[in-house]
């Protein structure tokens, strides 16, 4: 049985230079590698209206209506062929078309949902890790450290139970196969009340993605 594909996993281009292109409408020029794999283009976190490629190291990308007059102060170019490497994001979606999956991507859905799932909320996986129970709790400034030992805790005993769960299925291939769960950071903003968490998933095969999520 093979699970259905609700993750999207993108890469964050490399980008070695920024400059203003023209002022109507107001346009950037944007220097890096690969940019003839671009998607989409994130100006202030918000998606270009459009933009051009020249080559691949030159693009062009207009600056989102509202932005005009602002600094611009993050600027993320996202490719078309995930490489599941360390410069990859990942965010849940129901595609128009079903697909299953298998390999480090199916490893990497498996891992996330197990995270998130609340202890008991499905009767086939009872255990979870719970980071999904921590949405609308009310934090303290004081009691953020706390709150990343919890999430540790949660990453921790996630890839305990998956690792426990996959000792007993010989026939699991390697590149689904849990070897290591880390995470690589994780920060709470009390400016906006959210939690981000960066986990390096590494599988049997050598294979690894990191998956970032935001509460």
């Amino acid at each position: 049985m093979r699970d259905l594909k609700v993750i999207a996993i993108q890469d964050i281009l490399e980008i070695y230079g920024v400059s203003m292109y023209s002022k109507r409408p107001p346009t950037l020029r944007i220097s890096g590698k690969d940019l003839n794999q671009a998607s989409v283009v994130y100006i202030n976190d918000l998606p270009s209206p459009e933009f051009i490629v020249l080559s691949g190291t030159t693009l062009l990308a207009q600056i989102p209506d509202g932005q005009e007059s602002s600094i611009v102060r993050s600027i993320k170019v996202m490719s078309t062929s995930p490489s599941l490497s360390r410069r990859s994001v990942l965010h849940f979606e129901i595609g128009r078309t079903f697909k299953t999956l298998n390999g480090l991507e199916r490893l990497v859905q498996s891992f996330c949902k197990i995270l998130l799932q609340t202890p008991g909320s499905d009767k086939f996986d009872p255990v979870g890790g719970g980071l999904l129970a921590m949405v609308g709790r009310n934090i303290d400034r004081g009691l953020s450290s706390g709150l990343e030992a919890e999430v540790m805790s949660s990453i921790r005993r996630t890839k305990e139970y998956i690792q426990r769960k996959q000792a007993r299925n010989p026939r699991i291939p390697p590149d689904e196969r849990l070897l290591q769960a880390e995470p690589e950071g994780v920060g709470y903003d009390p400016s906006n009340t959210s939690l981000g968490v960066r986990i390096l998933i590494a599988a049997v095969s050598g294979q690894a993605a990191v998956a970032n999520i935001t509460l």
